[in-house]
C-alpha cells in the first residue's frame, strides 16, 4: 500500500520476523504471544508446529463481526491453551473472506484443544457468522524473505 512503510527481517535459521503494522498479505503473518507483547511474529519450518489455514466465507456486513469474534476468542480463551503458538487473522479487501492461521505446537495439542466441549461452542458461533468454513491443516515447508 502506498505510503505505509513496512519493515521486514531475515534470519540464518530461515525464521521470518515481521514488524507492525501488519496488513492484510498474500502472504502468512502471524499475532502470537510474542507478537502481542513485542510486534514481532516468527514463522520457522525447522519448529515443526502445526499450522490450521481455517478460511471463511461471509457476507460484506458480517465480515468484520467474524474477525471481531474470532479475535476477542483468541484473545480471552484461545491464546491460553497449552500448546497454542500464534494467531494471524486476515480480511479479504472485497469482504467476502476471512482466513485465520494459527499455529500450534504439535498435533496433540491441537487435538486436544478441539476435543474441548468450549471449543467446539466457538466454533459453532464462528462457523453462525460465514456461509461456508474450510479448515485444513498444514506443516510449514519453506520460508522466503528478504
Amino acid at each position: 500500500m502506498k505510503g505505509v512503510k513496512r519493515e521486514h527481517y531475515h534470519r540464518e535459521d530461515g525464521a521470518c520476523h515481521i514488524s507492525r503494522p501488519l496488513l492484510v498479505m498474500s502472504c502468512a503473518t502471524t499475532v502470537s504471544k510474542e507478537m502481542m507483547m513485542t510486534g514481532k511474529a516468527t514463522i520457522n519450518p525447522q519448529e515443526g508446529r502445526l499450522t490450521l489455514i481455517n478460511v471463511y466465507e461471509v457476507e460484506p456486513e458480517t465480515q468484520a463481526a467474524l474477525v471481531k469474534a474470532l479475535t476477542d476468542a483468541t484473545k480471552s480463551t484461545i491464546r491460553h491453551q497449552p500448546g497454542f503458538i500464534s494467531v494471524s487473522i486476515h480480511s479479504s479487501f472485497d469482504g467476502r473472506k476471512v482466513v485465520n492461521y494459527a499455529q500450534w505446537a504439535s498435533k496433540e495439542h491441537f487435538e486436544d484443544f478441539m476435543k474441548k466441549p468450549e471449543t467446539q461452542d466457538q466454533l459453532k458461533q464462528f462457523a453462525g457468522l460465514a456461509k461456508s468454513v474450510a479448515p485444513s491443516l498444514y506443516r510449514v515447508d519453506e520460508v522466503i524473505a528478504e
